[in-house]
């Protein structure tokens, strides 16, 4: 079999080096019968022009251009040839055209042959004629001209129909024998390796099985000679590859299921830095677009800080996990761990994983604060307390009306301390209603006109007036109402407390198409702009040295950006500048959409 299949294949060469032999001849033959013919078809036009010319010369003078074309229109006629005498490009007879309409052929100085016959004497060419439609041969000789003809160029147009009818037919034949070979060659081979071809398409069905995943083929009917130790090692791999499979898909079932059941964000990076891999929680973090793989993190996440922690462990092997923390566009932060490793080819790639941390820094932050805030806050109360306290008990004054001033700051300090514990109360109830609050639309002019209503007898001991001005309709916005009313409240408190006696409060509101404005202005003594964006921070106040005489804890304003904020709004410090007295609150809520 083997000595047999040894055969087949010098056999299948053998045809293929004699189909090549064959092409080289017939290229070859043709070759050189063309030029032979084209070489006999050359000299015998030659003698054609030598016998023209003989004939020009001795013929008598012409007359006249015309009598020399008709001259040469007789002999073209007998001949069968197309004559053309040119001269200077001009054509002066042609046998094939009338001499009425020789003035309308192109200039032929620019010929080849034309242009081979004034430099060397002669000239030929090979080329397709535009005037008669088929292939010719043109040659060219200058002469010296006759009585009343000038000097110019003589040239014999011979089509070439009768040269490429013979090579037509040698090509045709050998074309036959070609293809005769060529069968030949095909069927002997077809019948060769017929069992052979039954042989290999049962191993490629074998292996496109596998490709399928049906890993339980196998060839049953094993081929003699050498195929048959090649068909078992075949059948062995199939079943080891049936097993190691079914074991990588119990694995990454597993695997699958803890990296989406993660709820830390996970990308794989490859060597390159791109994105090879990502699961459900980190497409929630960033919304993720569908073609994240393949483009690197800074693409996707629009977050150079990450770029910079992959690009690092990239660019030092020896570094080990890194770990940066990243704030988000929706307030979250998160912690991005990276973890170099390297895969089954020892390519060095990078893990990414991404935890959430917001509640973490949250609490972090909330209890830091407070602590902080609420030791400030309390600390200077707290002292003047403990000192009065101290001064009645180790010397009490004599006068009551001392003792009583000093028992006055004593309960003035202690009502500070309970509004500031009552502040931050209700900033964490703010801040934890922002995390459940549900929307609805809401009168604006009904809750502002209770606001000012309620807060006109307080202005009134004064002497400070409050103006509104807004527009006719309800401006209904979506809030919630106890929310609004603080804000209100809060804002209107602050005017009254800051305004002159006598002063003037303008309560405003504008409808800007999509939202609604509202504006509350004082004529106290305003806020310079270094302070107008601290003033809504937790417990800042200008003068933090000072505990004013309504015992403010600083935390309205504060309260107030947090209801707003809830409400999906936004509130700022409109105020006059530093030079100028008063200041402007405003802040903007959605329109109700109903």
């Amino acid at each position: 079999m083997k000595l047999r299949s040894f055969q087949m294949r010098i056999l299948v060469w053998t045809w293929a080096l004699l189909l090549v032999v064959l092409a080289v001849v017939f290229y070859y033959s043709t070759s050189v019968v063309e030029s032979d013919l084209l070489a006999e078809t050359r000299r015998r036009s030659r003698s054609q022009l030598d016998s023209i010319q003989w004939l020009i010369h001795d013929h008598r003078a012409f007359e006249n251009e015309k009598a020399f074309s008709e001259w040469v229109d007789a002999l073209g006629f007998k001949l069968d040839t197309r004559i053309t005498y040119i001269v200077d490009g001009r054509v002066v007879a042609d046998s094939d055209v009338p001499f009425a309409d020789l003035g309308d052929l192109d200039d032929h100085s620019h010929r080849p042959e034309v242009m081979a016959a004034k430099a060397e004497g002669e000239g030929d060419n090979v080329r397709y004629s535009d005037t008669l439609r088929k292939p010719m041969l043109y040659v060219a000789r200058r002469v010296t001209g006759a009585t009343g003809l000038p000097d110019g160029v003589l040239r014999l147009a011979v089509p070439l129909s009768a040269v490429s009818a013979r090579l037509g037919l040698l090509r045709n034949n050998f074309i036959w024998i070609f293809l005769a070979a060529l069968l030949a060659a095909g069927v002997i081979s077809a019948l060769m390796s017929r069992n052979m071809s039954r042989d290999i398409t049962a191993f490629s069905k074998l292996a496109r099985s596998i490709g399928d995943g049906d890993y339980a083929t196998r060839i049953r009917v094993l081929p003699g000679g050498e195929f048959k130790p090649l068909a078992e090692s075949v059948n062995a791999m199939a079943g080891s590859i049936e097993r190691n499979v079914r074991i990588i898909e119990d694995q990454k079932g597993q695997l699958q299921a803890v990296f989406e059941g993660m709820r830390e964000g996970v990308m794989t990076l490859d060597a390159d830095g791109r994105i090879e891999s990502y699961n459900s929680a980190l497409d929630e973090m960033f919304n993720l677009a569908s073609s994240t793989l393949g483009r690197t993190p800074i693409e996707v996440t629009r977050r150079f800080e990450i770029q910079d922690l992959v690009d690092a462990l990239r660019n030092d092997p020896d570094q080990g996990d890194r770990a940066i923390q990243i704030d988000l566009m929706d307030t979250r932060i998160v912690e991005v761990s990276a973890v170099p490793f390297y895969d089954h080819k020892g390519v060095r790639k990078v893990v990414l994983v991404f935890h959430d941390i917001t509640e973490m820094k949250r609490s972090e932050k909330g209890l830091k604060d407070f602590v902080a805030n609420a030791s400030h806050q309390l600390r200077t109360p707290l002292t003047s307390i403990k000192g009065y306290t101290e001064t009645l008990l180790d010397t009490p004054p004599g006068d009551p009306r001392d003792a009583e001033k000093f028992l006055q700051t004593v309960l003035n300090n202690a009502d500070h301390m309970d509004k500031v514990i009552s502040s931050m109360l209700a900033l964490a109830k703010s801040e934890q209603m922002g995390k459940t609050l549900t929307l609805a639309p809401v009168s604006g002019r009904e809750l502002m006109d209770r606001s000012v209503a309620d807060v006109t007898p307080w202005a009134a001991e004064r002497g400070v007036v409050i103006r509104t001005r807004t527009p006719e309709d309800d401006m209904l916005v979506m809030a919630e109402s106890d929310g609004l009313l603080h804000i209100f409240h809060n804002l209107l408190n602050n005017a009254v407390k800051y305004s002159p006696d006598r002063g003037v409060i303008t309560v405003s509101a504008e409808d800007d198409g999509e939202s609604i404005v509202f504006c509350v202005e004082d004529q106290g003594p305003g806020i310079s702009r270094e302070h107008s964006i601290k003033v809504f921070e937790r417990f800042y106040r200008v003068d933090e040295n000072t505990i004013d005489g309504g015992g403010s804890a600083g935390l309205g304003l504060a309260i107030c950006r947090r209801i707003v904020k809830n409400l999906g709004g936004e509130i700022w410090h409109d105020g006059y500048g530093e030079n100028t007295r008063g200041a402007r609150f405003c802040f903007r809520l959605n329109k109700s959409q109903g």
